[in-house]
């Protein structure tokens, strides 16, 4: 596969009309990527919208997406959208799909069930659309085919909204996407999720004008029911958004127990150099159980996401986060992710990733991200052994700090 590029200029503008006509012309979409609030915000905005269009859609979304997602679950389930949970039942419906389409996803390793995809349809010359923003490292076009919409955003969501522009400017006797608050919602969730809440941001121009028209949209097409309403309860100043920061809020909340698990967690973080790094492998568990559920718990996402952030801001330049989980396809591996504070912008963390490999060699499994985020992937293997290759990476990342 060739690695992916942003695609500008006279490029972007073929490509970007070529996936608009292409979305029209079809009925039937299955969405699949990365699941993140970026890129279920993504497949999400864009399939309420067709979905409205008359157009059937299918999202593939593996496991329940959390609390703190909840809101997109009761999206999901008012809308009627398919949801496809398994091989067998995105088996079930190839027949029927006309377009697939990958949102915010890196490379082939990250989309869940890719092999079953590529078998049921990518080997059938399905029509696809790759919508992205991951560069370097091993980023990669997921096909050799098909309408390439990469650009540098900060958030795929952004690229959605382009889209949304162009299938409501040239067909304006349509809905406007614009006024649809579920729509409005899923693309602000995205920017959030891949910005720190606002606090890492790439492109600020490009930024500060979505997040004014989509903030703005959401303020004025949100309305209130009152305790004057006697027919239906009154509406929960915290649970239904009016605005991006209680968006952010619900996105960050935990309830006690997790709040107990964060800072016991939070006090394990650990000063390696100019960086922190927390060890969330199965002999941290056996020590904080008592406390903590399993790591791998749905319990434990949101505060997996909160320490993600933590462990670099203890540091003040970059941290790193290790522990056990299943790739794409189902199969064991350590998950090794590495993020900047949110001040700080010396080093690309993917230029590690020669050294993760050479570190690894055959239990390297691949990785990724952004110049200030990254997740690597390797087999699993002793835990003695995997920290000793550990100290090498982190001496990799001090010795860039220090010289920036």
């Amino acid at each position: 596969m060739k690695e992916k590029k942003p695609i500008s200029g006279a490029t972007w503008t073929a490509n970007i009309s070529q996936a608009v006509d292409l979305i029209n012309s079809s009925n039937s979409f299955l969405f699949s990527g990365d699941i993140d609030p970026d890129s279920v915000g993504s497949m999400l905005s864009l399939s309420l919208y067709l979905g409205q269009l008359d157009k059937r859609v299918f999202l593939v979304i593996p496991e329940p997406l959390g609390d703190n997602l909840d809101f997109f679950d009761k999206i999901i389930k008012y809308n009627l959208i398919n949801i496809l949970r398994t091989p067998e039942e995105i088996e079930a419906v190839k027949d029927e799909i006309e377009t697939v389409i990958f949102c915010d996803t890196a490379n082939t390793k990250l989309v869940p069930f890719y092999s079953c995809i590529l078998e049921c349809l990518l080997s059938k010359k399905t029509n696809v659309i790759e919508i992205d923003h991951h560069f370097g490292a091993d980023s990669e076009e997921l096909t050799e085919f098909g309408t390439k919409l990469f650009r540098n955003a900060n958030a795929n969501t952004e690229i959605i909204g382009d889209i949304l522009d162009l299938l409501y400017g040239e067909n304006p006797e349509r809905p406007n996407p614009f006024s649809q608050r579920n729509i409005i919602l899923a693309l602000i969730t995205g920017m959030l999720g891949d910005t720190v809440g606002g606090k890492v941001i790439h492109y600020k121009e490009d930024y500060d004008r979505w997040m004014e028209r989509l903030s703005g949209q959401l303020k004025n097409i949100t309305r209130w029911r009152d305790s004057a309403n006697k027919t239906r309860k009154e509406d929960c100043k915290i649970s239904k958004f009016g605005d991006p920061n209680q968006i952010l809020n619900h996105l960050n909340k935990l309830t006690e127990d997790q709040e107990n698990c964060l800072n016991l967690l939070n006090s394990r973080i650990e000063s390696k150099g100019s960086m922190g790094f927390l060890n969330l492998l199965p002999s941290t568990y056996e020590e904080v159980h008592g406390t903590c559920q399993a790591f791998d718990s749905d319990w434990f996402v949101d505060i997996m996401g909160l320490l993600l952030n933590l462990v670099p801001e203890k540091s003040g330049q970059a941290g790193l986060v290790i522990f056990e989980g299943t790739n794409a396809e189902g199969h064991d591996c350590v998950y090794i992710k590495i993020r900047r504070s949110v001040n700080f912008s010396g080093v690309d963390l993917r230029t590690a990733e020669d050294k993760i490999k050479e570190l690894f060699g055959e239990h390297y499994m691949g990785g990724g991200g952004h110049a200030g985020a990254v997740s690597f992937r390797v087999h699993r293997i002793e835990e003695k052994e995997l920290l000793a290759k550990l100290d090498s990476i982190f001496d990799f990342y001090n010795s860039a700090i220090q010289t920036n």
